[in-house]
């Protein structure tokens, strides 16, 4: 066999550099590829813990409404605040220590505030300001999650047919409050009933 006969049976520098270029380029892909399908993946995990979060927090408000203390006055009340061009309403009623207050560690009567916290940075939070009627001590807050861009409440007051911005009357509840929540690029709403209880003047402690 003549070296020329080698020569043509053998692969070249240059086809050599090509075959690497290839499977360098095929690996890139792929790499590409696994990398995006990862972070689609993480991406639909958060989407949807963040999801379970809502959906837990709004079934927790449903039960606290409809097991405020029955034979209690002032035991839902709520403001309307804006700040900044931001939804940020109070809404207040009356729980005993346990699931009402995310906590084993209490015991009594408390008022839970659930409102949103502007934290450093202008970023805004959802939470719980929760205080002991009994012992009077400094709130504790207690924070659900961030990226809230807006938490509103509004309460159905029968005698006027009408959705109120506050509700300040100790002595009657609402038939029914709407709770309006903007958080990253979504908004959530819930209408929840409240069993009404009217209360006499100088209600029951």
């Amino acid at each position: 066999m003549s070296i020329r006969d080698n020569r043509a049976g053998a692969f070249t520098l240059l086809e050599v550099m090509l075959a690497v270029a290839i499977l360098a380029l095929i690996g890139i892909g792929i790499y590409g590829f696994v990398a995006s399908t990862i972070a689609a993946v993480k991406a639909s995990a958060r989407a949807d813990q963040d999801h379970a979060l809502v959906t837990a927090f709004a079934d927790y408000l449903s039960a606290q409404m409809l097991h405020l203390p029955s034979s209690r006055a002032g035991a839902i009340t709520g403001e309307a605040h804006r700040f900044g061009g931001v939804s940020s309403d109070e809404l207040q009623w009356i729980a005993y220590a346990g699931s009402a207050l995310l906590t084993r560690n209490a015991s009594g009567e408390w008022t839970v505030t659930l409102t949103t916290k502007q934290l450093d940075g202008g970023e805004y939070e959802l939470g719980m300001r929760r205080q002991d009627l009994l012992r009077q001590r400094d709130a504790v807050w207690l924070p659900l999650f961030r990226q809230v861009k807006g938490f509103e409440v509004r309460y159905f007051d029968v005698s006027r047919k009408d959705w109120m911005e506050k509700w300040t009357d100790t002595h009657a509840r609402p038939s029914l409050i709407r709770v309006r929540l903007w958080r990253g690029e979504e908004a959530f709403e819930w209408v929840l009933p409240i069993p009404t209880k009217a209360q006499p003047k100088g209600g029951s402690a």
